[in-house]
């Protein structure tokens, strides 16, 4: 699979959990589907990290899609237009993404290394954003093991999804399509997954108002 492959599995599998979680709470199946996204997302930053041409211009718009997507984000779980408890999933990959920077750069000082790992799940814990310092460190574990043999990168994910939430276990098999990762890009459209983050949240806040 390639990256636009991954891609559009993460953000349909995204969807669908997003819809269960705001229109239909009744269907836990839409929420299992979900899980499949965010280990997606994580690993693929990784692998943006080292495809990127301009690290900070990556980083920059992780931040800036994370300030523009909060509003929608807040009106589609909180139905408020503010609300401070939780945080979108992109201020989580935007910390997982600077931290990686932050290794690389780092690569040769160990000590500044365990400093940006700590500085980056605790921001994540002290924002309250979504999947918090576990979402963080799951993607350190794909940073980690990205050179790895693929039996050992499993292990490493498996024993991180054990302790999760049973829900959140299900979110392992993720590994299978990231398994067939082919390294290729495939087709452009990469604002298209930026845009369609807080524009399906909006979408779904105004799908409930109508419900409602």
């Amino acid at each position: 699979m390639s990256t636009f492959s991954l891609k559009m599995l993460a953000v349909i599998t995204m969807a669908i959990d997003h819809a269960g979680m705001c229109l239909f709470p009744q269907l836990r199946w839409m929420r299992l589907v979900g899980r499949l996204a965010f280990p997606i997302y994580c690993f693929l930053i990784v692998e943006g990290v080292h495809n990127t041409r301009d690290e900070k211009k990556y980083l920059g718009r992780m931040i800036a899609f994370a300030i523009i997507s909060e509003i929608p984000f807040d009106l589609a779980i909180s139905h408020r237009m503010f609300y401070p408890g939780y945080q979108n999933v992109f201020f989580t990959l935007a910390l997982g993404l600077g931290m990686v920077i932050a290794l690389r750069k780092y690569r040769n000082d160990l000590y500044l290394q365990i400093i940006s790992v700590i500085t980056a799940l605790g921001m994540a814990e002290a924002l309250k954003t979504d999947y918090s310092w576990r979402g963080v460190l799951l993607i350190l574990l794909f940073y980690l093991g990205r050179n790895a043999e693929l039996v050992r990168n499993v292990g490493l994910m498996e024993m991180f999804f054990k302790v999760m939430s049973i829900s959140e276990r299900f979110a392992s098999f993720a590994l299978i399509p990231i398994s067939l990762y082919n390294g290729k890009k495939g087709p452009g459209l990469k604002y298209f997954f930026y845009l369609f983050y807080p524009v399906h949240l909006l979408v779904i806040y105004f799908i409930w108002r109508y419900m409602n």
